[in-house]
């Protein structure tokens, strides 16, 4: 199946730590996938391990059946759309650029410009915008940019590291309405990581709790809501 990216019991140990132990799941466009749990769980070193930052101590990471650790995977990572936890905009250029970053060099202004104005409407943002600074933006405004840059060249896959975190509930389903819909639309692997456990519930089908490092319950939000699993009950404790 093209487009996947499969673990199989990848553990990770870092000074004597154990950051992740045992992780296996598969992705696919038919299956977005969204990963919670608590802070420390171990969610962002797994998406680190995913793109390639981080080596995994045991086990293995497929992108299309390519290792992460092979050369060739660096034409499969071109492909990705990614957001940190923090949205990583570079404060000296202006939101078009930032945006239209990784053809800065290869294509003309006018071109990227044009581009950058359809990307921001997507993202639910004025062309006005485009000549704005990052810090000149508010908190929701820069995550969304930091989502235009990472769909601007149409990802194979996209992977987002807390791209709602500190953000109201509006903004927050703006965010997650933007993501599923560019998903839908365009065929891609996605895999988010959020502390957000209603957005979960309203925006994904399939969840995978981490909890102490390792996969404490993989299922789809209709059943996670019926376990009797007391520590996802606490995490989901008031939500339908």
């Amino acid at each position: 199946m093209k487009n996947t990216i499969v673990l199989k019991k990848v553990s990770l140990d870092i000074n004597n730590k154990t950051i992740l132990r045992d992780i296996s799941f598969k992705v696919s466009p038919e299956k977005p996938l969204c990963i919670i749990g608590r802070g420390s769980s171990g969610k962002s070193t797994l998406l680190k391990s995913i793109i390639g930052l981080i080596s995994p101590s045991k086990g293995s990471i497929l992108i299309n059946n390519t290792p992460v650790n092979d050369k060739k995977i660096e034409e499969i990572f071109k492909t990705f759309g990614v957001v940190f936890q923090k949205d990583a905009l570079f404060d000296s250029l202006l939101v078009w650029e930032n945006i239209m970053f990784k053809s800065l060099s290869i294509s003309k202004k006018e071109t990227l410009l044009e581009k950058s104005f359809e990307i921001l409407e997507q993202v639910g943002l004025e062309k006005s915008d485009a000549f704005l600074y990052p810090a000149e933006l508010s908190g929701g405004m820069r995550k969304r940019v930091a989502i235009a840059r990472a769909i601007s060249h149409k990802p194979k896959f996209l992977i987002l590291d807390e791209p709602t975190a500190g953000l109201d509930p509006i903004k927050t389903n703006v965010i997650f309405n933007i993501i599923k819909k560019f998903s839908e639309n365009y065929k891609t692997t996605l895999v988010v990581v959020t502390s957000d456990m209603k957005g979960a519930l309203n925006f994904f089908r399939d969840i995978l709790v981490l909890e102490n490092s390792q996969v404490y319950w993989a299922g789809t939000t209709n059943d996670v809501l019926k376990s009797s699993k007391s520590h996802l009950r606490k995490l989901f404790k008031g939500l339908k």
